[in-house]
């Protein structure tokens, strides 16, 4: 028999805003570090335009081994040293091939020098790299972890076995434990993904699946081209999942995926979701740019839920709703979570801030616009009487302490 996601004590607005705070406070805290110890952003020396990605993780050993190929300009002036975003990875080979009128030239790689206090790694080469357009090559292994960021288990229990699932989350700057990158949110390219998992289960990212095959015992599935975004935003997650599915007006797929166990809780989420993404086309007059819009919930998460472009994810708490026992406060926290995270595939997907000193404008306006869509979908709630209690007066009470700090 599932357990009922309402068994749990329910998340208030309280915790949800305590939840965005931690994640402004560390995401500012790394812009803390890095300037105070006088580091450039690495994105004004190297700008990447795609990354070819191909992850193999080892689940029983809590391992993955990987390979990226990133083609970029190298922007800085003429130097024997190029520099990426890598945090407890070990990188195993190096290939770097300059691109100019002449054709294609390697270059000798030097040494590699993992720097664990910048969070880098500075491949030095013999020749002098000239500014121009480069591919850098490199295979590296890593470990997944527990702290339940970069690449994590997630635990569940089925028919009384222990189980699995593995997902990232790599905001603000946990892409760099999971690939070799530039690890900045201004650092857009494009992702071709390749992940290597256990035969029979589910395995999901950003974008639909183009194509899957079996070798060497392992589930081999190569996924579609995603748009241009940030590091921050790559996700993919495997494991045994059941899903619901339904389509918006304009044909955008919408997938709500669970523990095969806790499936049957899935429908209000994903009801909710196709009408405020038909309600955010019409509003921004902006499509959703996607051809799918998947969400899992997942058994092990640390914030209420995560925007990655095309595969959101949650807390189970923020997603899953038990028809035969719930309440409108369930429901309403159900529903603001999805439209929050959905207003995110706009602001902040499609449109993202350079430094993450701007994250208070990007929750600011999905925590505000959320209201909106709730309201229109379920106007007996009287969404914008809460806004007026639960945001604006708690607002401007802090606003009014002698030591509160302007935003900006």
């Amino acid at each position: 028999m599932a357990t009922s996601p309402s068994d749990k004590p329910l998340p208030t607005r309280a915790d949800l805003v305590w939840e965005r705070a931690i994640s402004y406070k560390s995401s500012i805290s790394v812009k803390m570090v890095v300037m105070a110890k006088g580091v450039p952003h690495l994105y004004h020396q190297f700008k990447p335009k795609h990354y070819i990605l191909d992850i193999s993780p080892d689940r029983d050993d809590k391992t993955f081994d990987g390979s990226v190929i990133i083609t970029g300009e190298h922007t800085h002036r003429p130097n024997q040293r190029l520099t990426f975003h890598q945090s407890g990875l070990k990188i195993n080979k190096v290939h770097i091939t300059r691109h100019d009128k002449k054709g294609d030239q390697v270059m000798t790689v030097d040494r590699v020098n993992a720097h664990h206090g910048y969070d880098e790694v500075r491949i030095h080469t013999k020749e002098k790299l000239f500014p121009g357009h480069y591919t850098v090559r490199m295979e590296f292994s890593g470990k997944i972890t527990r702290p339940m960021n970069g690449l994590y288990p997630c635990f569940f229990t089925q028919a009384g076995k222990n189980k699995q699932l593995l997902a990232t989350q790599l905001e603000s700057h946990h892409a760099r434990e999971v690939f070799p990158c530039i690890d900045e949110p201004a650092a857009k390219a494009t992702f071709d993904l390749t992940l290597r998992s256990v035969i029979g289960e589910t395995a999901l990212s950003n974008m639909p699946i183009k194509e899957q095959t079996e070798i060497g015992g392992k589930l081999v599935t190569t996924f579609e081209t995603t748009p241009h975004m940030s590091t921050y935003l790559l996700a993919f997650v495997t494991g045994e999942l059941g899903y619901k599915e339904a389509r918006t007006k304009n044909g955008v797929t919408v997938r709500a995926y669970a523990t095969p166990d806790k499936v049957d809780f899935v429908s209000f989420a994903l009801d909710t979701a196709v009408k405020i993404l038909e309600f955010y086309n019409e509003y921004f007059s902006i499509d959703y740019p996607l051809p799918k819009c998947d969400m899992v919930a997942l058994p092990d998460f640390a914030a209420g839920a995560m925007e990655n472009w095309g595969l959101i994810t949650y807390r189970e708490q923020g997603m899953l709703l038990d028809p035969a026992n719930t309440s409108i406060q369930g429901q309403q926290y159900i529903a603001m979570v999805v439209g929050h995270e959905l207003a995110h595939q706009w602001f902040g997907n499609l449109v993202t801030m350079t430094w993450w000193t701007d994250l208070w404008l990007n929750e600011g306006f999905a925590s505000w616009i959320e209201y909106m869509a709730v309201d229109k979908l379920f106007p007996k709630w009287d969404m914008w009487t809460q806004f007026l209690v639960d945001e604006q007066l708690p607002a401007m009470k802090t606003d009014a302490l002698e030591h509160t700090h302007p935003v900006v």
